[in-house]
C-alpha cells in the first residue's frame, strides 16, 4: 500500500482528495449513492437533488475534504472529512457501489480520513450510521471508535430509525 498527501493506492485502488474542478464528480457519485441506497442517508436541507453546479464545488472545498476512490481510473465511491471546529471532525458521506463491496475497500476510506485528521492535527473525530447498518458499525470499531450516543432520524426512504455516534480520540 502506497501513502500519498492526499490518497492511498493499493493494487488497482486509489483513493485521493476530489479538487474544486472535479465537483462534478463529487455530485455524480452522491446522487447516485442516494438514488441507489437511500436508506443509508439522512433527509438533507435543501435536498442534494436540488443543489447548483457552485453549490456542489462549495461541498468539496474546506472545510470538507471528499475523497474520491477509484477502480483504475472508474469512480466507484466516495467520503468525506467535515471539519466541525479547529480539533474535531466528522467522517461521513461513505458509498462504494455494491459490486465492489466485500473487497476490504472501506479500510481505505478510513485510511484516507485519518491521515487527513492527522495532516489537520485533529484530536477527535466522530462518525455516525442508521442503527440496522451493521457493516457500518463494524468498520468504524475496527478503528477504535466507541458509541457516544444516539438520536431519531428521518432517512431518505422515507422511515424514521435511530441514529448511532461514535467517536474517536486521537
Amino acid at each position: 500500500m502506497n501513502i500519498q498527501p492526499l490518497g492511498i493506492k493499493s493494487g488497482i485502488y486509489s483513493i485521493r482528495r476530489l479538487r474544486e474542478d472535479e465537483a462534478s464528480l463529487y455530485k455524480f457519485m452522491r446522487l447516485e449513492a442516494i438514488q441507489m441506497e437511500p436508506a443509508m442517508f439522512r433527509c438533507t436541507t435543501p435536498a442534494e437533488t436540488d443543489l447548483t453546479d457552485a453549490e456542489w464545488v462549495e461541498r468539496v472545498k474546506d472545510p470538507r475534504s471528499v475523497f474520491g476512490l477509484f477502480a483504475n481510473d472508474e469512480l466507484i465511491g466516495l467520503t468525506s472529512i467535515l471539519l466541525l471546529n479547529e480539533h474535531e471532525g466528522y467522517l461521513g458521506q461513505s458509498y462504494i457501489r455494491e459490486s465492489y463491496r466485500g473487497k476490504g475497500l472501506s479500510a481505505l476510506l478510513y485510511q484516507v480520513r485519518m491521515a487527513r485528521a492527522t495532516e489537520l492535527q485533529l484530536t477527535r473525530l466522530s462518525v455516525s450510521h442508521r442503527e440496522s447498518n451493521i457493516a457500518s458499525k463494524a468498520a468504524n470499531q475496527r478503528f477504535g471508535f466507541r458509541y457516544s450516543r444516539r438520536e431519531t432520524c428521518n432517512w431518505q426512504d422515507g422511515t424514521t430509525e435511530d441514529v448511532i455516534y461514535y467517536t474517536l480520540d486521537l
